[in-house]
């Protein structure tokens, strides 16, 4: 059967609302879920940008943290350090209960006297006012042997400032004391005295430097000097440490060396007018005297060298002796 034109007309407007229902719903939803997708990514974003700035100002805030913990431990690190440092060289110094170091550094072991004569030497050069009739002359091996020589006993009566195997008198001749207003030795106003190996007395000739006399003996060898009653100074002498002793055979060799040195000088300065010989400069003097000349020397100076090395090897050995 054939429905109405009105009826049919009635239904397709009820079915045009509900899909204009359906799609407005449809839209709102979509459009509701935008917004909360929206608000959402908002907050997220917002918490991310607060969560990052808040990381930053926690890592400022811990160097900070860092910064002043080492400022306020910094002293006290500083001071540790002092300590342990301290600790350390007291230990090296002490190298036990009964030692000490006796030698520590290149002022306790005497530098040799100089001598600038030592290495000079007339030669064929004239100077004004000279004799015309002045003979030049090679050097005698035997002068050049004597001014080694000299070298020699220098280094010896050096070595007596240090203590070997048994103290010596010659252990307080280095000290200067201030007395009358000025530096002088200290045999020039005290005796010294060995008592045994481990005690020395010095008697001052004038009592009223005893004082003095006892200062110097402390701040320069760095001994613990007692003043009597009568005026004696007592210095006792404790025993050098391995290490003490094993340092001042090193002092003892450095010593050597410049006296090594300084004979080798006086060899080149003699050698200086042998060679004038040698080439036929110095009138008078044959080629075969300037040769035999230099031999001569060269032999002393092996001479003196051996002397040498065998008064160091002697002092060392005492150094090392227990």
């Amino acid at each position: 059967s054939v429905l109405p034109v009105a009826t049919t007309n009635n239904r397709l407007e009820q079915q045009r609302n509900i899909t204009t229902t359906i799609a407005n719903s449809y839209s709102a939803l979509c459009t509701r879920s935008l917004q909360e997708n929206n608000n959402h990514l908002t907050t997220t974003t917002a918490s991310t940008i607060q969560i990052r700035r808040l990381g930053r100002k926690a890592a400022k805030m811990g160097r900070h943290r860092e910064t002043l913990e080492e400022l306020a431990h910094s002293k006290e690190h500083d001071e540790a350090v002092e300590r342990r440092k301290a600790n350390k060289q007291r230990k090296q110094g002490d190298g036990g209960s009964n030692t000490t170091t006796m030698v520590d550094d290149d002022s306790l072991v005497p530098p040799m006297e100089e001598d600038e004569s030592e290495t000079q030497f007339h030669d064929s050069d004239r100077q004004d006012g000279d004799d015309e009739d002045t003979v030049p002359e090679l050097p005698d091996p035997e002068d050049v042997k004597q001014r080694m020589v000299r070298v020699v006993d220098r280094l010896v009566e050096s070595f007596k400032a240090v203590r070997g195997a048994e103290p010596t008198p010659e252990l307080f001749d280095p000290i200067m004391v201030e007395a009358y207003g000025d530096r002088v030795n200290l045999s020039a106003v005290a005796q010294v005295v060995i008592v045994s190996p481990t005690l020395a007395t010095v008697s001052c000739f004038d009592p009223s430097l005893a004082k003095d006399v006892k200062t110097a003996i402390q701040v320069q060898l760095e001994l613990n000097p007692h003043l009597e009653d009568d005026g004696m100074v007592k210095v006792p002498l404790p025993r050098a440490s391995a290490e003490s002793r094993t340092k001042t055979v090193k002092l003892l060799g450095k010593q050597a060396e410049i006296g090594r040195t300084r004979i080798r000088n006086i060899r080149r300065a003699a050698m200086d007018i042998v060679k004038k010989g040698k080439d036929g400069k110095l009138e008078g003097i044959s080629k075969d005297d300037a040769f035999r000349t230099s031999k001569d020397i060269d032999s002393v100076t092996e001479e003196v060298i051996t002397m040498l090395n065998e008064e160091v090897e002697l002092k060392q050995e005492s150094v090392m002796a227990v």
